[in-house]
């Protein structure tokens, strides 16, 4: 029976292990994608600028939801890993948290999987449509399950913070790592309180510093979860 339970163990922090890589690798790729799209339909951008833009292509936006949308999926498959890896500390607290960072996650990619469709239809409509049109348009056009980035940043932000605080505890990840993924969680938290704001220019500030941050913590992260699959 134990040897049941440690190879169901191994193959849990395995498959995370390649969740975590996999959405490391697609971070990057939408980071790169997201510096080449148009400037006109990056995030923080206006409807009456971004909506035209889109209009007359949206082939990278497009590309980037797609990207986000399987970075979301991937996350899917590491939050288990993660979760086991440091449940021992406080089990009931990890689950919990653990299963509104997988909510958190899949609403992500059907959010992104849902604005890949909806935006390009609402772009179309608003060039083409007269004033009132547009100005029905224009309070209407952003396309999420999730608006405000809760679900998004914070749920899955505090995830990260309590696992890279466990983990550190425990010694069950290198403690650099740990301190990187506290930053990451933070800025995710952060990023979700600021999308209240009236000050843009600090929530794309902290998104972009995540996007920076997160292809390396989901690839280490990747990376020390398969030698601990391997070990077991």
């Amino acid at each position: 029976m134990g040897d049941n339970r440690t190879a169901g163990e191994s193959s849990v922090l395995r498959v995370g292990a390649m969740c975590s890589v996999a959405a490391g690798i697609l971070t990057l790729a939408a980071a790169i994608t997201y510096l080449v799209m148009p400037s006109a339909q990056r995030a923080a951008v206006g409807g009456t600028e971004l909506l035209p833009s889109v209009a007359s292509g949206a082939g990278m936006l497009k590309l980037e939801f797609v990207l986000l949308a399987l970075v979301a999926l991937f996350g899917l498959g590491l939050v288990p890993a993660l979760a086991q890896l440091v449940r021992e500390a406080s089990e009931g607290l990890v689950r919990w948290i653990g299963t509104i960072a997988t909510v958190g996650y899949a609403l992500t990619a059907a959010s992104y999987f849902f604005a890949m469709g909806r935006l390009p239809k609402v772009a179309a409509a608003y060039v083409a449509g007269d004033e009132s049109t547009k100005a029905a348009l224009l309070a209407t056009w952003r396309s999420s399950l999730d608006l405000q980035g809760y679900w998004q940043f914070l749920a899955v932000g505090a995830f990260i913070v309590l696992v890279s605080l466990l983990a550190l505890r425990l010694g069950r990840l290198p403690a650099v790592l740990c301190y990187l993924g506290l930053v990451i969680g933070l800025l995710s938290v952060l990023a979700a309180v600021g999308s209240g704001a009236t000050a843009p220019t600090f929530l794309t500030g902290v998104v972009a510093v995540a996007t920076v941050l997160a292809p390396i913590w989901y690839g280490w992260t990747g990376l020390v979860l398969w030698r601990r699959a391997a070990a077991q």
